[in-house]
């Protein structure tokens, strides 16, 4: 009776190929790990364009004056 692990899938016996697999499995990390790096600095350069946008809007507002005239009506 076959070992059921290695029914389906022979490791390989060749130093070479094992090698390979594993320079393989460090590319493939590697490549995930920039991936999220990448996504990690776009995610946080939208945030401090946004957060310099709020500022900017909101100190541009207090620059102008607040009128009367908010949108609210007055009832008597």
């Amino acid at each position: 009776m076959q070992d059921p692990r290695f029914r389906f899938y022979q490791p390989p016996t060749s130093p070479l190929a094992r090698f390979g697999l594993v320079l393989l499995g460090i590319g493939i990390l590697a490549l995930s790990f920039l991936l999220g790096l990448v996504f990690l600095a776009v995610a946080v350069g939208m945030a401090v364009i946004g957060f310099i946008v709020l500022t900017v809007r909101r100190l541009l507002g207090r620059s102008g004056g607040r009128s009367r005239d908010d949108g609210l009506v007055d009832v008597e």
